[in-house]
């Protein structure tokens, strides 16, 4: 799939921002009472870059040029200009909603809005090198990192792709980190772009396909970012089954919190991308499940949830794990009575809780898992996370961790509650 061009008015909806993983990366990400952000960042980039400006796709959304996230990729950003710059300088503002956005360019010595400097590029990169194209049949290959998987389904499965980074085959060192602890679970290509003044490639913005078998091939069943997309969003759906437990079991949770509904304010629900206490922080990831913290009392008031508030199994299941979490432990319940045909397990955890159950447990719905943990120096005030996922039959429970809780793990289908509280 080759990179997508666009109209110029489809184009000026583009921006170019910092990813929340290299914010984590570069020790900028605001948390507490932590020092104030920097105002401007600054990314060096190689004249023989400018191609990404070229290939920059279109559309409303938002894509990254990357830091160091892994050994090898990326260009390096700084928290200070350049003494010298032998490319060109991305500058990026820190806008309110605490993302950083590129807002002008430093090249040979002058200063060029975005949109003015994407005109000069285009035209420098066509007339020393002529318009990109794909190759047909040839590839470059990555396994990515949870972490950036996450950065790359932000990016809407755009990669800056480098001919000198990326290999154009899936090499050992690609298998290997495929099955590392902290991998997506997939490995991705794009196609190898280049021009017939320049054979050797070029670097460029270009969408991901992947692929989930263990040993994929170039002839493989590839499936097309914007396909993953849509089957995960279907797959996210909770099971049937389970609906009218889930209505059973907030409402049990909510009496026995002693409020009169429950309130969801901006960063409670899943999917989002802001923490609901402190600051408002830009969270790691989306949010993987729904936080319970807060309801609304008779006389109209807010009030939290208590710390030592019962927490129930949701349906008939079985413990299969005890994890550590930021703010106590997560039990994780197997609901071995509602799989689904593509040999997933439906999963529930409940987060921020000191358990009151051991793994390997048999229970049945409305059994005590345990209590709403206190709140500690992490930050966050005491809540009970819940989360639902779709996790492979064949998965072990010594293979659920809490790293692989997350959208960035491909394996792992979060479940999306979110219209229920709607209705």
């Amino acid at each position: 799939m080759a990179a997508r061009h666009s109209t110029k008015e489809e184009r000026a909806l583009n921006t170019i921002r910092v990813s929340v993983a290299d914010m984590i990366a570069l020790r900028i990400r605001a948390r507490g009472s932590s020092p104030a952000l920097p105002e401007f960042l600054y990314q060096s980039l190689p004249v023989s870059a400018l191609s990404l400006l070229t290939t920059l796709p279109g559309g409303n959304f938002p894509v990254s040029i990357p830091h160091q996230r892994q050994p090898a990729m990326g260009f390096p950003i700084e928290k200070s200009p350049p003494a010298t710059a032998e490319g060109w300088v991305l500058v990026y503002s820190l806008r309110p909603d605490r993302f950083y956005e590129a807002v002008e360019v430093l090249f040979e010595g002058r200063k060029y809005g975005i949109e003015d400097f994407r005109r000069l590029a285009s035209r420098r990169v066509e007339s020393q090198a002529g318009l990109l194209r794909a190759i047909p049949g040839r590839h470059m290959y990555l396994a990515p990192t949870i972490e950036l998987w996450g950065a790359i389904a932000a990016d809407c499965g755009y990669v800056v792709a480098d001919p000198d980074k990326m290999p154009a085959e899936i090499t050992p060192e690609i298998r290997k980190i495929r099955e590392g602890s902290l991998t997506s679970g997939v490995i991705a290509r794009v196609p190898f772009q280049t021009s017939d003044k320049l054979p050797a490639g070029s670097i460029a913005f270009a969408q991901v396909e992947l692929a989930l078998e263990p040993q994929p091939g170039p002839q493989c069943g590839w499936t097309g970012f914007d396909e993953h997309q849509k089957n995960r969003e279907a797959r996210s759906r909770p099971p049937a089954a389970i609906l009218p437990d889930f209505i059973e079991w907030a409402e049990r949770l909510r009496i026995e919190c002693g409020c009169q509904s429950w309130v969801f304010r901006p960063g409670m629900l899943f999917g989002d991308q802001v923490e609901w206490w402190g600051d408002g922080n830009l969270r790691r990831t989306l949010h993987e499940g729904l936080d319970f913290a807060q309801g609304r009392q008779t006389g109209g008031g807010i009030q939290s949830i208590l710390q030592g508030t019962p927490v129930r199994a949701m349906a008939d299941g079985e413990v299969v794990s005890l994890l550590d979490d930021f703010l106590g432990k997560t039990v994780v319940v197997r609901h071995a009575a509602i799989p689904k045909t593509n040999g997933t397990v439906f999963h529930t955890l409940y987060s921020h809780i000191q358990p009151e159950i051991g793994p390997s447990c048999r229970l049945a719905k409305g059994r005590m898992l345990g209590r709403v943990a206190k709140s500690t120096a992490a930050g966050a005030p005491a809540h009970l996370h819940m989360t639902g996922a779709w996790i492979p039959g064949s998965t072990q429970p010594s293979e659920i961790t809490m790293e692989r809780i997350n959208p960035g793990y491909v394996p792992i289908v979060l479940a999306d509650f979110n219209p229920l509280l709607r209705k």
